[in-house]
């Protein structure tokens, strides 16, 4: 008997043990951004605009600055440099006087820092645990607002970089690259180049860094974006506080506007490319962001459907074996984008692939061509891709909102697209492929082992339609 009541006691006992375990491991739901949750913002007297992005998925904060910088600011003597000012960036400033202290500063804090450099936009970030806020937007404005460039630092910098592009041409693509970026965009290359060249970078001095930091790094030319596990206010309050005092300056734009590319001249571009198979690029110039609205959008919802594995394209060279990979894409540009085809062909059918890819494209020009299913399919990738990317708020941090505040101007740019992909027709992908690429002058590159190359006939015939 005594062991009947025991055993029932025992399992009374369990039973609540269960429950409180249960309760105890059922937290409330984490608070997420969600598709429709707008994005907090403030922007202050000096110019500087200031975005939150409340997420509390994990107890982390990331504190970006963005700057309208990059490979589109340069000139020929300027090549590469906004991209050496980003090595520059995590170092000594007035707060912390030698690259130890700041490296000293960024281990008592925890922060995980990086940032990177495209033609449009140069990017600063870091992590740390968001309840070191405060210490955290403190150490971004000393960052941001009063650096030191140490020759000494600057020479070893200059190294670094000049190892990039080592690693670079190691690369059996990049060689090929290099040279269709010269004949796509000539005569101004060095505004669609970040990496730059080697002798400007040898030769950059604590003077152009400056001259840089004067030009663009301004409050006005610049946006803050914080995201994680914090409240806009206090974000508002701290930037108030810390960047206030950031002076504004007159606005770089447009001033240090690039010049209009002219128009595309045909050429082809033969490289010797450690490869098995034969690369083939095709560039066409794109058109520009804010200037040639709808196009951008309509070039999105086309290259969906062009890349989808059901197409029509992609069954004429990849299923029937002319090519072995194929992607149409169009990079957003404010300052003229660039439609590009990348595909490699077997050995022996690099001259067939490259007819048929014409062909196809001048079908597109028909009706017919796609479906309303194909349409309305690449219309919801698009917008599921919206959801998708705001999964992760660090990448959403420093890569779609740092980019689309930069090149589009706003915000409000990148919140209008699913509702301006749901806008595209039939009738305006063919006009699109008709204005930018049938009957369009575009550059060929083509790539593979010499002995490869020797084999093909591929010639400037080529490039006419």
């Amino acid at each position: 008997m005594r062991s009947k009541y025991l055993r029932s006691a025992l399992l009374t006992l369990f039973t609540l043990s269960l429950c409180l375990v249960v309760a105890q491991a059922d937290p409330p739901d984490p608070e997420s951004i969600g598709e429709n949750t707008p994005f907090q913002t403030i922007k202050l007297d000096n110019g500087l605009e200031v975005i939150v992005i409340e997420d509390y998925t994990v107890p982390l904060v990331t504190i970006d600055i963005v700057v309208r910088n990059g490979a589109f600011t340069e000139p020929d003597e300027f090549a590469g440099l906004s991209h050496l000012y980003e090595h520059m960036f995590f170092k000594a400033n007035a707060a912390y006087p030698s690259q130890e202290a700041f490296m000293d500063r960024v281990k008592e804090l925890g922060i995980s820092y990086n940032g990177y450099t495209t033609n449009e936009l140069v990017n600063y970030f870091f992590t740390l645990p968001s309840d070191l806020l405060k210490e955290g937007m403190e150490f971004m404005a000393d960052a941001i607002t009063t650096p030191k460039f140490n020759q000494e630092e600057l020479v070893k910098e200059r190294a670094v970089v000049l190892g990039e592009f080592d690693r670079n041409e190691a690369q059996p693509e990049f060689v090929l690259r290099y040279a269709l970026d010269s004949a796509v965009w000539m005569p101004y290359v060095s505004r669609k180049q970040p990496l730059g060249q080697r002798p400007v970078i040898n030769t950059a001095t604590v003077d152009k860094m400056e001259m840089i930091q004067k030009r663009f790094y301004v409050p006005n030319n610049s946006a803050l974006i914080v995201s994680g596990a914090v409240k806009a206010d206090d974000v508002f309050k701290y930037a108030k506080k810390y960047l206030s005092q950031w002076k504004r300056e007159a606005n770089p734009f447009p001033t240090y506007d690039p010049p209009q590319f002219p128009p595309l001249q045909p050429k082809l571009v033969i490289r010797e490319a450690a490869v098995p198979n034969t690369l083939i690029r095709m560039f066409w110039h794109g058109p520009s962001l804010l200037r040639d609205e709808p196009a951008p959008y309509i070039a999105d919802v086309l290259f969906t459907m062009v890349n989808q594995s059901t197409s029509r394209f992609y069954n004429k060279l990849v299923d029937s074996g002319l090519v072995t990979e194929v992607y149409v894409g169009y990079q957003s540009a404010r300052h003229t984008g660039e439609i590009a085809l990348y595909t490699t062909a077997p050995r022996g059918k690099a001259e067939e692939a490259i007819a048929v890819i014409k062909e196809e494209f001048r079908a597109m020009t028909e009706p017919g061509y796609f479906t309303d299913e194909d349409l309305e399919i690449a219309k919801q990738i698009l917008a599921d891709n919206r959801v998708f990317e705001r999964e992760n708020v660090y990448r959403f941090t420093i890569g779609t909102v740092a980019f689309w505040w930069s090149v589009a101007e706003s915000l409000d740019y990148y919140e209008a697209l699913s509702a301006n992909y749901s806008k595209v027709t039939h009738k305006q992908t063919r006009q699109f492929v008709k204005d930018y690429m049938v009957d369009q002058a575009f550059v060929l590159g083509v790539g593979g082992r010499q002995d490869t190359l020797e084999k093909l006939n591929i010639t400037e015939e080529d490039l006419k339609w």
